[in-house]
């Protein structure tokens, strides 16, 4: 069919018309339409704020949390930082409303922001995703993974993992955790425990589990089973977290579902939301893919926006082709990103130094570089040209996307099948015969 579909660049978009598929799930918004008019917009952010109160008054596998905290408690806040879509602050709202009906002050409440190894965020940030009202009223702190003053131990894994987590949270009274479920390349799906470790932990104990990254089981879509994600179960339940409050958003960035209640209990249903609104069938892979990463903030960096390639990479035929569009402005990430990417020739010789001493940051060079093995990846990005031809990607232009779009698709075969992926991070195609590719 001809489309017209913009796809989402840093804060900004992409149009193009092309005879291709759309591959989303079934949700308004996604092509690129007008934006709402002012009343409607205030009309879904209250039908959304009525999600988030409908799941905090029917908790899953745990009393309200208004029956649950005391005043006087210390109550830790675990919110995600800045390179994670979430709408943070639409939780916020509601969750304080709960803390308030159980005669919680705001003094005895602060915020963390769940860092993990993530990069110190700047106060615009910090109020940004709690939003000015609560930030005017809260305390706030970015955890620091590399600070051993500000870490406890407490305890270990059956993995032989080394919990250490923010010890500011570990002696609150009381750990609600808030986040956003979406797939997870080694944890099979983000949110509820994630919001712990790696979110408040210790670099090495996030090292640690890091490391399961070759193991079958540590993959999209996959708890049961999968080893990365039974490590991270395992340091939440040392914790104890009290309360879980997390979100499930639509690709367009509206909210689709909310779930509250215990961490374990009620996370797992909102991985059964997630399926039920972001993994789509495919039918046969395709030959050519057009896609995004999905725009500010899950491509602010290629450690974050890599998660949308692979995810799109799963509706390719081995070999395929992919245009894909993710801005990066902060670059790789990391810095032993940018270091394996220049050190080693292939991913295959990333993967051997991994194995012999794993380095976070360096595995991501290793699945960049794997995934331009594999396929026929065309970046459009701001990334210099000779990092992104190190990655084994060929850079394109944003002002010259379009050009070398319709280039691909006229060097394609007859019958070839094209299609078009706009919120990639967030959506997992599932393709039918599609051949294991190593």
């Amino acid at each position: 069919m001809d489309l017209r579909v913009k796809l989402p660049y840093g804060s900004g978009s992409c149009a193009l018309q092309i005879a291709a598929d759309l591959l989303e799930p079934d949700t308004p918004n996604l092509r690129g339409g007008e934006s709402p008019e002012p009343g409607h917009a205030r009309d879904q952010r209250a039908a959304e704020l009525k999600i988030v109160r409908d799941a905090l008054a029917a908790p899953i596998g745990s009393p309200r949390l208004r029956d649950i905290v005391r005043p006087g408690e210390s109550i830790a806040v675990i919110v995600n930082d800045i390179t994670r879509l979430t709408r943070t602050d639409l939780m916020l709202g509601p969750l304080f409303e709960e803390l308030a009906a159980a005669g919680v002050a705001d003094s005895d409440v602060f915020i963390t922001f769940a860092l993990g190894i993530h990069r110190p965020q700047t106060a615009a940030e910090r109020r940004q995703i709690v939003g000015a009202a609560i930030y005017n009223r809260v305390r706030t702190y970015d955890h620091d993974c590399r600070n051993t003053a500000e870490l406890v131990h407490i305890g270990r894994t059956s993995f032989g993992n080394e919990v250490w987590i923010n010890r500011r949270v570990w002696e609150a009274d009381r750990v609600i955790l808030t986040g956003e479920i979406i797939y997870h390349l080694i944890a099979g799906y983000s949110g509820g425990r994630k919001s712990l470790v790696p979110g408040v932990a210790g670099f090495e104990t996030t090292t640690f589990n890091h490391r399961m990254i070759f193991h079958p089981g540590s993959r999209p879509g996959l708890l049961d089973g999968n080893p990365a994600h039974e490590d991270l179960l395992e340091a939440c339940r040392l914790a104890q977290p009290d309360f879980l409050l997390n979100v499930v958003l639509r690709p367009d960035g509206s909210l689709a579902h909310a779930v509250a209640g215990h961490y374990d209990e009620a996370h797992r249903a909102g991985c059964r939301n997630v399926d039920a609104s972001l993994r789509i069938d495919v039918g046969e892979p395709y030959d050519l893919l057009i896609a995004s990463a999905g725009g500010h903030p899950v491509d602010i960096d290629l450690r974050q926006a890599h998660k949308g390639l692979e995810n799109a990479c799963l509706a390719l035929k081995p070999g395929g082709t992919i245009v894909f569009f993710a801005e990066c402005p902060d670059g790789a990430g990391i810095r032993s990103f940018e270091e394996y990417i220049n050190r080693y020739e292939d991913d295959r010789a990333m993967r051997a130094a991994l194995e012999r001493e794993f380095v976070v940051g360096g595995h991501k060079a290793y699945w960049v570089a794997r995934l331009g093995r594999l396929y026929d990846v065309h970046l459009v990005s701001s990334l210099p040209e000779s990092f992104v031809r190190r990655c084994h990607f060929t850079p394109v232009a944003r002002d010259r996307a379009e050009n070398q779009i319709e280039r691909l698709i006229a060097a394609q075969p007859p019958g070839a099948r094209v299609g078009v992926l706009p919120h990639s991070a967030l959506t997992l195609p599932v393709a039918a015969h599609r051949a294991e590719v190593v």
